[in-house]
């Protein structure tokens, strides 16, 4: 009797079958067929096979599908007209294009209601975040990329998922390795697993990192650690499944490495395993294109909204032109002490009214976890906090927070010097008028560091965005009633420098001068504070890129080498290609010419030579007898 294979080889055609089912019901609610535009602009044989592949898909499954073959210089000008058209519902780009960042900004320029790849970076910074809804009402689930979403859809399918644990952590337990850390595959697949509750080993040339929610995955979202010293002869024989994506048929997985019973997942367009898998792993799964355009159908289908409520919700999410004022929240530590406890209620009165102050204490680390504040700040509608602590590490301590949609931006550590600290009730006077806007003066080259990020840079933005207030195009004179200064110093050895900010306030008193304009006067009113900077955390290049994003605007696009001047007039610029200048026809002047019987009787006696010189260099043309011609 033949002893039954060990190995299950699954084919993606299997797992695609059983997904095509929700395809159809969502297929089968709308009134037209929806319309995918692909973009091919390059000839790799594997971004043709893909398209075929999702034409065929597209027809069979009730879907219009036109593929557009463009130059690669005109790419960016096809997707904006794709963009614009009403007809079409969602846009796929065949990458790689340039093979450089520009294929980054293209990813960015395909309008996000039709990205049904998920490379916006609306839908990435979800992603990151762990942030699976688009909205509160939790009915508009954010797009996830393709191919990482069809290795999860597949890993559900094979039973990797463990359905008894709630959703979100059926990873739980789960060791993975992904042999890639590419931008659009490698990287979103070791977050997306690693949110699920899996320990996962990102490998690539560079090493290893891994991607985790933390012991317990008590944590809402992944960490990434760098593994220094790992290898892939450390992680793989740890894990339970191993996924493989390396370009080019060169690569070879080493599957001698593989722990008995592993499930082995082929990414790649090439075979990175060898037949020999077969002998060591439980399961085989040795291509998934058909699920990722299966994928590719369902996010078209989950990209528009699903209702007129949640299409106002996404509507107000987006990024505006003009953003709406931003809310500070002042709340402190069980452990913070009377001084800044004073402190947080001065700053929460010149806030106001863009502030809400808790007096309850929160036993919060922001830098260990900061999930609380971000609680706080979707909870409060305030994408701005400052939180009092004190510790005898760290004492009278104020951290400032920003975040981007209900999470951690960036954030700031200051620590109070108790010495010279005075508080509002300490300075006589009158103070500033609820509602105006101060004067922000830097002093000191520190906030000035063009080219880096310091923490004098990070303190200036950070608290430009907290004094900002409303937007105003116009500015009343007599409302320019105070002013905060800012003054940067670094004391100390070079070792042991304390780097210091010292923040006072100002209230300008206008007074008689005897003149048209009146003499300006300023006056302290506290508070005073002197920081010393601690601890920072800098914002994530990608999230920093989505929080400056600007919203659309109804202005023209700039055109290229035209624009206008001062007085109006259109100006436009020519470039022209090289030009030979000896073949240049320049412009003969009609007195440098001889006249044509001089020419023929060979005469030179225009030519001047050294004998027509004296001894003592003066010209003796004067004594040369020209012949005469007849006119």
């Amino acid at each position: 009797m033949d002893t039954p294979a060990a190995c299950s080889v699954v084919l993606a055609g299997s797992i695609a079958k059983g997904l095509l089912a929700e395809i159809s019901q969502g297929r089968a609610k709308l009134s037209r067929p929806p319309v995918l535009v692909g973009f091919l602009a390059n000839s790799d044989p594997a971004a043709q096979m893909y398209a075929d592949w999702t034409n065929r898909t597209c027809k069979e499954n009730g879907f219009y599908f036109e593929l557009r073959r463009v130059e690669r210089e005109e790419l960016e000008n096809h997707i904006l007209a794709a963009n614009q058209d009403n007809s079409v519902d969602g846009i796929i780009v065949y990458y790689p294009i340039f093979g450089t960042r520009q294929d980054q900004y293209l990813q960015q320029i395909v309008d996000v209601s039709k990205d049904v790849e998920g490379l916006s970076h609306r839908y990435l910074f979800d992603m990151y975040q762990n942030i699976r809804f688009l909205d509160e009402q939790k009915l508009q689930k954010s797009i996830l990329p393709c191919t990482p979403l069809a290795v999860l859809k597949i890993l559900e399918y094979l039973k990797v998922y463990n359905d008894i644990i709630p959703h979100g952590n059926r990873l739980f337990g789960k060791f993975v390795t992904v042999v890639n850390r590419s931008e659009v595959v490698g990287r979103p697949l070791a977050a997306l697993l690693a949110n699920d509750g899996a320990c996962v080993y990102s490998v690539d040339i560079t090493g290893v990192q891994q991607f985790t929610r933390g012991e317990g995955i008590m944590k809402n979202r992944h960490e990434v650690i760098e593994k220094d010293g790992w290898t892939l002869e450390t992680c793989v024989p740890l894990s339970d499944v191993v996924i493989s994506g390396v370009p080019g048929n060169a690569y070879k997985f080493p599957v001698h490495l593989l722990r008995e019973g592993a499930v082995c997942i082929n990414i790649s367009s090439e075979k990175n395993f060898g037949q020999s898998v077969k002998d060591r792993a439980s399961i085989y799964v040795p291509a998934i294109g058909k699920v990722t355009i299966v994928v590719l159908l369902r996010n078209l289908l989950y990209s528009k909204p699903k209702s007129a409520r949640t299409a106002r919700i996404l509507a107000k999410r987006a990024p505006l032109l003009t953003e709406n004022p931003k809310t500070t929240l002042f709340l402190s530590s069980s452990t913070s002490s009377s001084l800044v406890n004073a402190l947080l209620t001065d700053l929460h009165s010149l806030k106001r009214p863009l502030a809400i102050r808790f007096t309850k204490k929160n036993l919060i680390h922001p830098f260990e976890d900061a999930s609380s504040l971000e609680f706080f700040s979707q909870k409060n509608d305030a994408s701005l906090l400052c939180f009092g602590s004190h510790s005898k590490k760290r004492p009278h301590c104020l951290t400032f927070v920003r975040c981007f949609g209900g999470n951690l931006l960036d954030m700031m550590e200051g620590i109070v010097q108790q010495g010279t600290a005075r508080t509002l009730s300490q300075f006589g006077g009158a103070k500033c008028r609820v509602g105006t806007k101060p004067l922000l003066s830097f002093v000191g080259t520190q906030f000035e560091a063009e080219g880096s990020s310091t923490k004098f840079t990070l303190a200036k933005s950070m608290f430009m965005d907290f004094f900002k207030g409303a937007d105003v195009q116009e500015v009343d004179v007599e409302g320019l009633q105070w002013m905060i200064s800012f003054a940067a110093a670094e004391e100390g050895e070079q070792e042991g420098k304390r780097e210091m900010i010292y923040m006072r306030c100002w209230r300008m008193v206008t007074k008689r001068s005897g003149q048209r304009l009146p003499r300006v006067e300023i006056e302290e009113m506290g508070p005073r504070i002197d920081f010393r900077l601690g601890r920072v955390r800098e914002a994530d290049e990608g999230v920093l890129k989505e929080a400056l994003k600007k919203g659309n605007t109804s202005e023209a696009r700039p055109k290229k080498n035209v624009n206008t001047d001062i007085v109006g007039d259109k100006m436009g610029r020519i470039h022209l290609g090289r030009q030979d200048l000896d073949q240049l026809q320049t412009r003969k002047m009609k007195g440098l010419k001889r006249s044509r019987n001089a020419l023929a009787d060979g005469e030179d006696h225009d030519i001047v030579t050294s004998d027509d010189l004296s001894e003592d260099g003066h010209d003796n043309l004067a004594d040369i007898k020209r012949p005469k011609h007849d006119s």
